[in-house]
Order: structure tokens, then sequence, then C-alpha cells
């Protein structure tokens, strides 16, 4: 099994002194001599143009590799037709040539926090029929209840995508079995206000503790010979958490940027 370790976004400039040495600005080559992973998270609030995304790919190491979030206007508002629209123009200006520096480039949606589990499965068919036949695509329900994940997974897969797991407040990390070989983790850290509407990025306010890193080290490791490959990306950006808990698990558990966990 390969693990691979990064950050949800990384140009945060209230990492400067905390992971980005001080007087500097954030940098994706510093970023990618400490993560083998990114998940780019910008692409949610906007699509950018397509010239504009190819030379943001272009600095970043051929060998890290890469997950691009798709837009709010594909996944979360507007009619059917608006958010066909704005798939196009994503698929168009982000990630066609995110699969052609990687073909193996990875792309993730949250499910609204408004579909509830009985709206579920409508809103996955018409993300699929959006989507079209276009592969290597994760959905995060990360605020549906762990006790029913399993339906969920499922459901997820039935409808042409790829689970990712989440660990929160409400839900902490539980691996389950796929049809995929890959598994897509995402921290958010364990703030209470997590699942509160209007909480803002105060949700993601969360440094986690050594214990709970040795948590999340063993509940990944039960399913070795399950998966091939593992991405760990970190989404408690707040202070500069995300990169710090980030090589700390690398720490625990004993692996660097591309080494392979045996």
């Amino acid at each position: 099994m390969k693990i691979y370790l990064g950050t949800c976004g990384w140009a945060y400039r209230e990492w400067v002194g905390k992971f980005y040495p001080e007087g500097t600005r954030p940098s994706v080559n510093h970023y990618t001599s400490f993560f083998s992973a990114l998940e780019i998270d910008s692409t949610y609030y906007s699509i950018p143009p397509r010239e504009t995304f190819e030379n943001s790919i272009r600095k970043i190491s051929e060998g890290i590799k890469l997950s691009v979030k798709l837009p709010s206007s594909v996944s979360h508002f507007g009619d059917g037709e608006q958010r066909k629209n704005s798939m196009d123009e994503f698929r168009k200006n982000v990630l066609n040539p995110a699969r052609k520096r990687n073909k193996d480039a990875m792309f993730l949606f949250t499910i609204p926090p408004w579909i509830n589990e009985e709206g579920l499965e409508s809103y996955l068919i018409s993300m699929s029929e959006i989507a079209g036949n276009e592969g290597n695509i994760f959905c995060e329900p990360r605020l549906f209840r762990e006790d029913n994940f399993l339906n969920i997974l499922k459901l997820i897969e039935r409808t042409g995508f790829h689970a990712s797991f989440t660990d929160n407040a409400a839900n902490h990390l539980e691996l389950q079995k796929t049809g995929n070989k890959k598994a897509y983790v995402r921290l958010h850290g364990r703030n209470s206000l997590f699942s509160e509407k209007g909480s803002g990025m105060e949700k993601f306010d969360y440094s986690y503790s050594e214990t709970e890193l040795e948590s999340l080290k063993n509940e990944i490791l039960k399913f070795e010979n399950d998966f091939e490959e593992v991405f760990i990306f970190f989404n408690n950006h707040p202070h500069g958490n995300a990169p710090l808990n980030a090589m700390e698990l690398g720490r625990i558990m004993g692996i660097n940027k591309m080494q392979r966990f045996t």
C-alpha cells in the first residue's frame, strides 16, 4: 500500500511562520518538498481560465498526486442546465488539463448540507448525468451518519462515483472496503462547530492530538491489504494545523513523500 499525504489547499498566508518560513510567501515548491499529494480547492469557488489553471499546475512536480474540487456551480447551485454548462466549462478549463498532466488525476465533490438521505439518490443521479462518463470522481458524504454509510457507499458507487472517507467531530474516520483500490481520506478536524450552520471557517479550527493521529494511523493500516493507494488530505487549515498535522502523521507512520508503507 502506498500512502500519499497532503492538504486541502496550500496558499494560506496564515501558514507563514508556521509552515512556510517567516518573511516568505506560500510556495508550492516549499509545499511539495514535504508532501506527495495536493488537493486544489480554489476551483470550488470559481472556474479559472484554462491558461491560468495550466500555468498553476505547471509549477507542481509531475510526481505529486493531484486532486481538484468540482465547482459549487456544478455540485451545489443552479438548475440542471446551468450546472451542465458549468461542468462543460470546468471540463475544458480544468479537468482536461489536469488529466493531460496526469491521466490518474482525481476530482472531488461534496454533497450539499441540505441534501438529506431521502434526497440523496436523486441528487447523485443528477450529478452522474451532469458529469457524463468522466471517471475518477470522488464524492464525500461527510455529514451523513456513519451507521448508514454502507448503504450510502453502495449508492455512490452505483451512480458511477467513488466514495471518499471523512473524519470530523460527528463522524470519526471509519474506512470500508470499496470497489476501488484507491482510498480518498479527508480529515477536517473535530471541532464541534463542524455541522453547525453559519460556522464558516471556524469549523475547521482544530489540531489533532498525537493520540488522535495514532488512532487515524491504526484505522488506515487495518485496510493495508484492501487498498493499493491511500490519499490523505488534511483540511483543518486555520493556524497552519493542516500541514503540521500531516507532517506529524507522516512521522508517526514512518513514511516520507513517496515511500511505500510496508
